[in-house]
This record gives C-alpha cells, structure tokens and sequence, in this order.
C-alpha cells in the first residue's frame, strides 16, 4: 500500500515569500489538516531560517512531533535537508563544506532519535554534483556521512540534477545500502530528461517520489497542466515494483486546502494504475 503525503508547510500560509518552508508555530495545523483531506504522510522540512526553532531540533520538539504524528495518524517520511542548498557539501569553500557536514550530521542524529527512514539531501544550484570538483568534495563527505547514517540506521536519499546517466553511475559506484535517490518527476521534466530512459537507468535506487508538474521552461504548475508524462512515469514505476511513499510537492495555489484536495486525488488515480497488470 503506497502512502501518499505531502510536503510539510503546503497547506499553511508562505514563509514570507517562500514556496517551501517550515511553517513555524502553526506547524501542528497541519498534520491535522492532512488527516481531514485524507493524506496519510508528511515530509518535514528544514532550513537554516528555522534552524533555531524547528522542533526536529529538540527532544522536546521531536517528542512533541511524534506525539503529533500519532494523533492524527499522520506517517512522517522522512526530513528534507534544504539546509544542504544553503550550506553546500561540495562548496570550493572548506569552511562552507565542513559546516554543511556538520549540519548533515546533525539531521541525521534528529532523525534517528524520531525514528525516521530517511534524510533527503538536496543537491542542485550551488549544491549541484555537475563538476568534477563537486564530487571530489561529495565523496570527501560521503566518506564520514555515510557510516553515521548506516550506525544510525538513517538512509541518506539524494535529489540531484545530474544527468540520468551519470546519477545511475554515481549510484552504481557506490552501491550503498544506506544511499538513494530521491525521483521529483517535476524537476526531470524541467530539466528535460526522459522518464523511460532515466528511470530504467537507476529505479532500483530509488526510495522516495516526489510527485510535481513542470513546464520545461517555466518550472512548477498545478498539477496535470503542465509537461510531465506521468502516464510515462508510472508505467516505468510498475515496471520496476516501486513500492515507497509518494510525496507531494505541486505548485500551490490561492487555495491550497482546495489545490491539496484535487492534488490527491489526482494522484491517487495514477498510483491505481501501479497495480494494473
């Protein structure tokens, strides 16, 4: 049985202009407003603007978060590091690298501590892994991140712009229980790759969708008016037996309780396709 949720923050008013952010002392709002939709999962989010107030970064905010997630029966899926655009890995600055290595080691004792499956990691615009440079650096981290999260028991899921080739190679060359992709349809249409060649090239590595419209050339749209081929896509998820969470994180709206009704049940109809044979 797939979940499906959505992303922390999208059925509460912006943090001033932002389209994604930790929503701030209304965040048990929300887990509430989920349940009366009927989604049954949550990816919280982090950034350094609530580096300092998120509850992740507490005991008593994290006992608190899943005192929450237990009473509205809401599944939390995971953290989404959006620290790590800010503070890039792969940063030319040492300085830079090793605070965002500290940030990293930091998440993944949160999560751990919540019981969390996985760390999703953001590498893209600063933080991309396009240069040679930026995956020396990335192998550099990864050479300390990685045996935490495996300590931990946390999975690190990384949502990067490489190329489907290339992200099926760094994948391949690692081939680490504890290292995965996470698939934002939307950012692949943005970007310009084809679902039926990337997701052949690197499905079995992936551990969380994130379910999104783009144009190609103007980015995130409400969700079935855009250029992504969903029909595409979740014929290549059947095909590879994806059996994770789905996580919504579609253009939003004037209404988003309203947007985040018909977003679920847009995809809910795509996710039944999963079990047509």
């Amino acid at each position: 049985m797939h979940r499906i949720g959505m992303m922390q923050g999208r059925l509460l008013p912006k943090v001033g202009n932002r389209i994604q952010a930790f929503p701030g002392p209304r965040w048990k709002e929300e887990f509430v407003l989920l349940r009366e939709l009927g989604y049954d999962a949550i990816e919280l989010t982090i950034e350094m603007q609530s580096w300092e107030n998120n509850p992740v970064r507490s005991a008593n905010g994290r006992r608190e978060i899943s005192e929450v997630a237990r009473g509205s029966s809401i599944f939390i899926t995971g953290l989404c590091a959006d620290t790590a655009m800010e503070r890039p890995i792969v940063s030319p600055d040492q300085a830079m690298r090793r605070e965002g290595e500290a940030v990293l080691m930091a998440m993944l004792e949160d999560c751990a501590d919540l019981g969390l499956p996985m760390l999703e990691v953001p590498l893209m615009g600063d933080a991309s892994l396009q240069n040679d440079a930026a995956r020396t650096h990335f192998d550099d981290v990864m050479s300390r991140v990685l045996p935490r999260a495996e300590r931990l028991g946390v999975d690190i899921v990384l949502e990067s712009d490489l190329p489907p080739r290339k992200l099926a190679d760094l994948m391949n060359s690692y081939d680490h229980p504890r290292l995965g992709i996470n698939y934002d349809m939307g950012n692949s249409t943005w970007f310009g790759y084809d679902p039926d060649g990337e997701l052949a090239l690197y499905a079995r590595h992936v551990r969380n969708i994130h379910v999104k419209d783009c144009t190609i050339g103007g980015y995130s749209v409400p969700l079935g008016s855009g250029d992504t081929r969903f029909g595409s896509v979740f014929s290549q998820l059947r095909a590879a037996g994806y059996k994770g969470d789905f996580v919504l994180q579609a253009a939003r709206q004037d209404d988003d309780i309203g947007a985040g009704r018909d977003y679920l049940a847009f995809t809910k109809g795509w996710i039944d396709t999963l079990q047509e044979h």
